[in-house]
Formats: C-alpha cells, sequence, structure tokens
C-alpha cells in the first residue's frame, strides 16, 4: 500500500484499490471514501467538513463530551449533550482532573503522566502552556474561545509543575470546560512543533499545515494533498484505537464514492449526497448512520458588499429563500427545516423566533422599500467537497431570479474557498457547519459577536453585541442565561445576519460489518472507537 501511494501513483475505484492497499482483505484497516483531503492540518488556520476527522482523531484535549449509546443507531454512540444536565457532559482526558477555586475563576488542571506524544514526547504542563500562548499569538479560531471563557492573556496560563496547569478566568463561568471539549482545543507536542519553528514562523504554522504534532489516538503516516492521507494507531495511546491503519482516498464525486461503497472496495464514503444516501439505506449490504448533530445549512451575507449592507435587503432573499422546496428537492428526506442561528441540539432554540417564510411577494416589497426595485447583482461561492453545494445554489439562483435578484453561483476548490470564507472576500457563501457547544452563548457569539475571530462576513449589530454581553454574565444561573439568548438569536434573526436554509443532521455511510460509528460535536467522527462487527 504504501509503495503505490506514497509514489503518488493514482490508484482508480476499478478493483485495483483492494490489492494496492488490501483494505477489504485486513480487519485491521479501514478505507475510507472521502471528497478530498485536508488542505490543511493546522486548526487554528481551517475549517470545513473535510478536515474535522483529522484534527479530531490525530489529537487530543484536556477534556472530552461525555458519549453515550445511540439511541436510535445499534453500535454507535452520541454525546450526552442535552442542555438540562450541561453541567455534567464534560468528562477528564488528557487531565486526569481539575479543581475550581477562587470563586470560579481558577482552574487547576492535573494531568495524565505518561502520555506520549506521536512523535514519543511526554505531554506536560509545557505543551498546555504553548498551546495557549500559539492561540493568543495567532489569532485563529480558538481565540474565540480564550475571549469566551474569559481568559484574557496568555501569561493567565501557569505552569505549576511538570504536570499541573492553573488557569486564571477574569469572570467565573461554564465556558471552559464546556470549550476545553471542543475537539480545536487541541494540544500540541511543542517540544516538536518549537523544532521546526523559524524565526519568520515562531508558531511553526508552515510545518503544521501538511505535519502531525499531536497526541490522538491515529498519527499522521501520510499525507497526499488531493490524492490521499493516511492514519496508523497510536499504540502507546492511553485510549488505543481498534483499528490499526485508516486511509482516507480522495474522490471527488459522490457518485462515485457510493460506487466504491458499493463495490467493497471503501468500507466508508463520507458526505453522499441525499439520494446516494438513500440507496445505501435500502441496501442489504451497507448501512447509513443518521445522528441529530448541529449543522445549519445556511448562508452568510456579508454586509461589506452592497446592497447587503442594508437589513430590507437581507430580509428580502430570507423571505425569496424556498426552504421547503429545498428540503424535498435537495435533501430528500434527510434535513429539517431551520429555525434561526440556533440548531435544535442549542440550549435556547426556539423554532418561533425565526420570522421567514418562503414569500416572494413580500420580497418584492422589501426590495422596493431599499431601492432595488429592479433588483441587483451578487455572487455565493460554495465549496467543491460539499455535494450539496450545487443544489442547494442552484435552488438559491432560481428563487432570487424571480424577484430580479442575479445569483452569480462560484465554485471554489476546498483550499481556495476557506481562505475567501476566512477572509470574507465574497458576497455570499453556502456553508454547512454550527457551533459545536450546547451553550448558546458559544453558540452566537461564536459567528455573530462582531469581535469573534470566526465572526467571518463581518456581521455588526450593537444590539446584538450588547444582548450577548448581558445574557453572559456569570451570574446568571443557567435558565437565565437560556432565556436571555433567546433574545438575542430573535435579534440576530430580525436582522437576517445570514439565510438559516435546513438542519441536515450528520449521516455515515458504511459496510454493514462496522460497528461503532459516532457522532462527535464538531461533525467528526471518533475513528477508535470504530471497528468489524466480525
Amino acid at each position: 500500500m504504501k509503495s503505490a501511494l506514497a509514489a503518488g501513483v493514482a490508484v482508480p475505484f476499478a478493483g485495483s484499490l483492494i490489492a494496492a492497499c488490501g483494505a477489504a482483505a485486513r480487519p485491521d484497516r479501514l478505507l475510507v471514501a472521502a471528497p478530498t483531503t485536508p488542505p490543511s492540518l493546522d486548526w487554528e488556520l481551517v475549517f470545513g467538513r473535510e478536515v474535522y476527522d483529522h484534527v479530531f482523531n490525530l489529537n487530543d484535549r484536556l477534556t472530552r463530551w461525555k458519549q453515550i449509546p445511540a439511541p436510535d443507531e445499534e453500535g454507535g454512540f452520541d454525546l450526552a449533550w442535552q442542555a438540562e444536565n450541561f453541567e455534567e457532559i464534560t468528562e477528564p482526558r488528557m487531565a486526569e482532573g481539575w479543581e475550581v477555586t477562587n470563586g470560579g475563576r481558577t482552574y487547576t488542571f492535573s494531568l495524565r503522566k505518561g502520555w506520549p506524544s506521536h512523535a514519543g514526547n511526554e505531554f506536560t504542563a509545557a505543551d498546555v502552556k504553548w498551546t495557549f500562548e500559539r492561540s493568543f499569538a495567532l489569532q485563529g479560531i480558538t481565540s474565540f474561545y480564550n475571549a469566551l471563557a474569559t481568559i484574557r492573556r496568555p501569561q493567565d496560563v501557569k505552569v505549576m509543575d511538570k504536570y499541573t496547569v492553573r488557569i486564571d478566568l477574569a469572570e467565573p463561568g461554564p465556558d471552559l470546560l464546556l470549550t476545553m471539549s471542543t475537539f480545536w482545543r487541541a494540544m500540541v507536542d511543542s517540544k516538536l512543533a518549537r523544532s521546526h519553528a523559524t524565526s519568520g514562523d515562531p508558531w511553526a504554522k508552515r510545518w503544521l499545515k501538511n505535519h502531525d504534532a499531536g497526541f490522538g489516538p491515529f498519527k499522521l503516516d501520510e499525507l497526499s494533498p488531493g490524492r490521499h492521507v493516511i492514519w496508523v494507531a497510536h499504540e502507546e495511546h492511553p485510549f488505543p484505537p481498534k483499528l490499526d491503519q485508516i486511509t482516507f482516498r480522495a474522490v471527488p464525486a459522490s457518485s462515485d464514492r457510493l460506487a466504491a461503497l458499493e463495490s467493497g472496495e471503501a468500507q466508508v464514503a463520507q458526505f453522499l449526497s441525499p439520494g446516494d444516501m438513500q440507496r445505501v439505506r435500502n441496501s442489504e449490504r451497507l448501512r447509513l448512520w443518521n445522528f441529530q448533530g448541529y449543522v445549519i445549512a445556511q448562508t452568510p451575507m456579508n454586509p461589506s458588499y452592497p446592497p447587503l449592507d442594508d437589513v430590507r435587503i437581507r430580509q428580502a432573499l430570507s423571505y425569496a429563500t424556498p426552504y421547503q422546496q429545498i428540503l424535498e428537492q435537495v435533501y430528500r428526506g434527510f434535513a429539517g427545516p431551520a429555525a434561526g442561528p440556533l440548531s435544535d441540539h442549542a440550549a435556547g432554540f426556539d423554532p418561533y423566533l425565526h420570522p421567514y417564510t418562503y414569500d416572494p411577494e413580500r420580497a418584492r416589497a422589501l426590495l422596493r422599500e431599499a431601492g432595488h426595485g429592479k433588483g441587483f447583482k451578487t455572487t455565493l461561492a460554495y465549496n467543491t467537497a460539499d455535494p450539496l453545494g450545487e443544489p442547494v445554489s442552484a435552488q438559491l439562483r432560481g428563487a432570487f431570479e424571480e424577484i430580479g435578484v442575479t445569483l452569480e453561483v462560484e465554485a471554489l476548490p476546498s483550499s481556495t474557498y476557506t481562505e475567501a470564507l476566512f477572509t470574507g472576500k465574497r458576497p455570499m457563501f453556502f456553508y454547512q457547519g454550527g457551533a459545536d457547544s450546547p451553550d448558546p452563548a458559544y453558540a452566537l457569539g461564536v459567528f455573530y459577536q462582531s469581535k469573534s475571530s470566526n465572526n467571518w462576513v463581518g456581521y455588526k449589530s450593537a444590539k446584538a453585541d450588547a444582548c450577548l454581553v448581558e445574557a453572559g454574565r456569570p451570574q446568571l444561573t443557567w435558565d437565565q442565561r437560556v432565556e436571555k439568548h433567546k433574545r438575542c438569536a430573535e435579534i440576530i434573526a430580525n436582522d437576517a445576519a445570514w439565510l438559516w436554509i435546513a438542519q441536515p443532521g450528520f449521516q455515515v455511510s458504511t459496510s454493514s460489518d462496522l460497528t461503532g460509528i459516532n457522532w462527535y460535536a464538531g461533525e467528526a467522527v471518533d475513528w477508535s472507537k470504530v471497528g468489524h462487527t466480525t
């Protein structure tokens, strides 16, 4: 297997892959047909469904969400992620435990001893410290988590001894443990990363883009961009995986991924189209695993591109969106309706706070009121790695045309799409994702707080910002926190910050002999739990 893939040989799904990889013949190996390879492995600087599995499984965290047997998927696992017991859904992982003192402002973590990195370096408090310093320096994805948990400075993360770390918060609250359990809070083997840093790149961004400095249950064996990624088991991991090796093979077309699964060449096909998932569900030899998830299919609208800076224009597009038609014709039963900026898996979700239904007459009236009665032209970009990007964009283009708005659709490869999304370089994007925490302060703040590092399209509302500050006050009980965030969600919905189109859930298509498939917040599978039934 290694010789063919390492040489860059493009092995098609036509029978030869079994011989090349040995995936079907070896019960300790798995072949995953994936849309593409990750554009980067550096979780501070990359976002998208094609990276989630890699970020999650090559790395590990101080804490984790508790996983429980999935109620509707025998052999599978879901998250104990209900709002009413949010204080009890976090469990120790790389930390053995923690002590909370100073009125909830100080968390002291005791680290597990003897946890080796993939390079063989023991996990210590120095790794936690360096990981947080990198977060502050890069101001990447996890900088939002620092702000939410009120970690103001890198100096607030202190090394007490080799296996003890203290984190001092500006204000008490639940968000430190909640954010530490997200898969973006990965710990870095700082000794290895620093060895690849330079004076011009002190945080090893260039090296970490395509290399592994993690502590996770799998370690990177090979990465060939656009072709494949190979993991091997980290056998010294305290919670070692069941499988020895997993290969993610880039197969761009959903139909080709399905064909690989049906032929037995692949045991998993990721992110199939709804039509292809119907074939999996109807097959006796395959299995479709279905989890609620938290994803929202949505379209951020960038106010830096007039006339999207006018709330009436954004509202007009919200009324022009054919929600039910998209559910029926695109998702084909694999999604439910969205209802504003909170998914139905988040605390504070209320479907009645979303005012928009398909109403083209109301949309036309708003366009006239905003001085665009003859319409306007704008652009929507989607990720070619997402099989629903094209059909949803086509639905929006046709519906917007009916109210006089010309929507130009741009298909972008994954790396280009990610860069454009992060820098807000398009008027509109089609994006399927959400906030990987049940806390409404996280779920709303991560995308809609004006200073959030993940507010990619620059939505700004003084009213929403003030509401989020008030709703997140540490003096509030959890019930008060949830109720106040409902008002924030209502403000954001009335502002029509994004189009919230559908909630598609999380599906995984596999051969019928796999067990342990699961959902972890961040739309990832914890592959260490997955094995064969025979």
